[in-house]
């Protein structure tokens, strides 16, 4: 615990003139019992409240110094103790080792943390997600369908950290078996706040004409169930991907009572979706002996997924815009 100042001990002693308990001190100030009942006693006894004259140097981490930490190393990179120690000194205000830098540092409430990952957004890229968040924050959800492709692999890389093994020779290490031909899964999509599509398994390359025989073969049905009552029709969410932008896609589409958008939200696909209600259920520590028996896996997991977690996301994406706003176009991860 770090040393209080005079000014806390003369608040303890003008409570306890006002009449005040130690445990009533306690909860007006959020000090330590035993410093309450130190300085009382002291109090009481006649001692002196000031801190007596005493032998020996300076203290150097005065409150100056913990400023100047604070404001070297405050939100910013390279800026380790060491660092910070090295530059008191060469601008010579202060020679101090970096484990004292390091107790300044706490003592102004700094405590280290890893950088988040973040998406590398270019200023076009934050300029028109800024765009489309502002321009869509009030849109009526409830009427768009969102869609995307993932791919499902059986096997996938863990936590590199769990690698780690305490040993004292290379030799002791046991070897990481990585599975490289491990059975794969394309599929498409589609959910809205009514409900969502079936499963599209398909192979190879997706490009323009497939990706047109989806939509015809999934959608359409599912659009027609779900908006047959809408008179202002539906619009079709996608993420400017070649085949879903291709003309050939927008021609065929153009007569019918849907609207197509020059871009999707910003990372509002189903993809996420996807990782959160497929991947959650542990499909890449399943062991599929066959490619029918994944697709099998996929499309029984798909089906189960709960419409109230679908209704959630989607709900949500109002105030992920909103995020995105106050972001102005940048990385959302740390706005609330």
């Amino acid at each position: 615990m770090s040393r209080r100042s005079v000014a806390d001990r003369w608040t303890v002693i003008t409570w306890h003139k006002e009449g005040l308990t130690v445990p009533e001190i306690y909860y007006k100030t959020g000090f330590d019992q035993r410093f309450i009942r130190r300085w009382i006693s002291r109090f009481e006894s006649g001692a002196a409240i000031q801190d007596s004259d005493r032998t020996g140097r300076p203290r150097k981490r005065t409150t100056k110094v913990e400023q100047i930490i604070e404001r070297k190393m405050r939100g910013k990179r390279r800026r380790s103790s060491r660092v910070v120690a090295r530059d008191l000194k060469r601008q010579k205000i202060v020679d101090i080792s970096y484990s004292t830098v390091q107790r300044g540092a706490h003592a102004r409430g700094l405590r280290p943390f890893r950088r988040r990952i973040t998406s590398r957004l270019t200023p076009k890229h934050k300029k028109d997600r800024l765009r489309f968040a502002s321009a869509n924050r009030n849109k009526d959800w409830s009427k768009v369908v969102f869609s995307d492709e993932h791919k499902f692999k059986q096997f996938k890389g863990g936590n590199p950290v769990h690698d780690q093994v305490w040993a004292k020779s290379p030799s002791e290490v046991p070897g990481k078996e990585v599975e490289r031909w491990g059975l794969t899964v394309d599929v498409w999509a589609g959910i809205s706040m009514l409900g969502k599509t079936e499963l599209f398994i398909y192979e190879g390359c997706l490009d323009a004409q497939n990706y047109q025989d989806i939509l015809r073969q999934r959608l359409v049905s599912a659009a027609q169930e779900w908006f047959e009552d809408a008179k202002c029709g539906w619009e079709l969410q996608q993420d400017k991907a070649t085949c879903h932008t291709a003309k050939s896609t927008m021609r065929s589409w153009r007569s019918r009572a849907l609207r197509w958008w020059k871009g999707g939200p910003p990372r509002v696909t189903t993809s996420t979706q996807w990782r959160r209600a497929i991947l959650d259920e542990r499909l890449e520590n399943k062991k599929f002996k066959t490619q029918v028996g994944m697709e099998r896996a996929v499309r029984a997991i798909w089906k189960n997924v709960d419409d109230l977690l679908l209704n959630n996301l989607i709900a949500s994406v109002p105030d992920l815009l909103r995020r995105i706003v106050k972001a102005k176009g940048g990385s959302i991860k740390s706005v609330n």
